[in-house]
């Protein structure tokens, strides 16, 4: 039987908070809160407090699922490792970390039940994706460079920014698809300005995930009407004219190296990096180095960066469980993102086309960063369940 949210002030404020929490995780990072650390942070605070709230006035919580119980698992294990890792005061910081993105996981499932709350967290991270990208514009404009003729907003690594950014792609095109009126343009306008400001990143890894991201429109170009399908098509070519004329000659230029740095196989000197994590793994196989450790464990191979407060990090998300959580974490990574596959395969369309394009994009994005512990995988995850449950198990109307 579905449980029916209450209807009261409690269950709206609950809900905005959340609303406001996923609109500002794309440029998280730019406000900082002196005590806590970055304003998403402060609102997961005060949005899970109340989403808690409400679902002991409820007295009762959503019945867990098997993604949510890996998710959980997998935390659990990371926590384990503090008992043998290499760097226990690192292991301590990223278990606090994962714990509270499970708790977010939680408060999405537990929150988000009907197909407009859906659209919502949809509609949030999307305008705080072009928030983001308004901010590195003004960047841009002043010249405050990130590094090296590169944009983010303040304090994002521009290659993470530019992934942020590329995961909003498909949203902004699915809302595009489904909405009505002037809407539908409004998500068309927010794709444009978001591919801009990938370029303005010059992040390799991210160009190619927004290429991909753009697969959405082939996989529902039959579903699509006229507007959307030009849309798109033009939407495409100002990226592909962006890279060979419109973004910054810098950009262009770091971007055009693409199918060098594949061919040498470097990947921007992230190939050693891999190679001694593979090393620290074969130490450490089955229970791993510990959570947060891959630094410590590479040290050996690689010393420490020359730049003071910069560590090496995996660059591959898939290599940095492996290695941090050995075989046992990261075969309970591997389960959950099997649970989110086929959780995408049993949805309608265009909501399958939607999620196994972001998966995709997720997946070239992490391939080259370090995304285990960041708020837009989990957030990704969440949004995945709730889908599957609206779609297949607790199909209903309302909100």
């Amino acid at each position: 039987m579905r449980l029916r949210l209450p209807s009261s002030a409690l269950d709206r404020a609950a809900w905005a908070l959340l609303c406001l929490f996923v609109f500002s995780i794309p440029w998280e990072k730019s406000v900082w809160v002196h005590g806590i650390g970055t304003i998403s942070r402060l609102l997961g605070i005060v949005a899970f407090a109340a989403g808690a709230a409400v679902a002991f006035r409820r007295r009762a919580i959503r019945p867990p699922n098997i993604a949510l119980v890996l998710a959980g698992i997998f935390v659990l294990w990371s926590a384990l490792t503090y008992g043998w890792s290499l760097d226990r005061p690192a292991t301590r910081v990223r278990v606090i970390t994962l714990v509270e993105l499970f708790a977010m996981l939680w408060l999405v499932w537990d929150s988000c039940r009907g197909p407009l709350r859906q659209r919502r967290l949809i509609e949030a991270y999307v305008l705080g994706a072009v928030t983001g990208s308004c901010v590195a514009f003004v960047r841009y404009i002043h010249d405050l460079q990130t590094y090296y003729r590169r944009y983010a907003a303040p304090g994002f690594d521009p290659n993470d920014f530019g992934l942020v950014l590329a995961l909003s792609i498909p949203l902004s095109l699915y809302l595009a698809l489904g909405g009505s009126g002037k809407m539908r343009w409004c998500w068309r306008a927010a794709t444009l300005i978001v591919i801009s400001a990938v370029l303005l990143t010059a992040s390799r890894t991210a160009l190619i995930a927004t290429f991909i991201a753009f697969s959405f429109a082939l996989w529902t170009w039959r579903r699509a009407d006229l507007s959307q399908r030009v849309s798109c098509v033009l939407l495409v070519a100002l990226l592909a004219l962006g890279l060979l004329r419109f973004a910054p000659a810098p950009s262009r230029q770091r971007l055009a190296t693409i199918p060098s740095e594949i061919s040498r196989g470097t990947f921007h000197g992230r190939a050693e990096i891999w190679k001694s994590g593979a090393r620290a793994w074969k130490s450490h196989p089955v229970r791993g180095v510990g959570s947060g450790a891959y630094p410590e464990a590479v040290r050996p191979w690689l010393g420490r960066p020359n730049v003071p407060g910069i560590q090496y990090v995996a660059h591959n998300t898939f290599l940095s469980v492996l290695v941090e959580c050995g075989v046992i974490g990261f075969g309970v990574y591997a389960l959950l993102l099997g649970a989110l596959f086929v959780f995408v395969w049993l949805m309608p369309p265009p909501e399958r086309a939607l999620w196994a394009v972001m998966l995709a994009v997720w997946a070239a994005g992490v391939s080259t960063l370090t995304w285990e512990h960041y708020k837009p995988t989990w957030l990704m995850f969440a949004l995945i369940m709730t889908e599957w449950a609206r779609s297949w198990w607790l199909t209903g109307k309302g909100e």
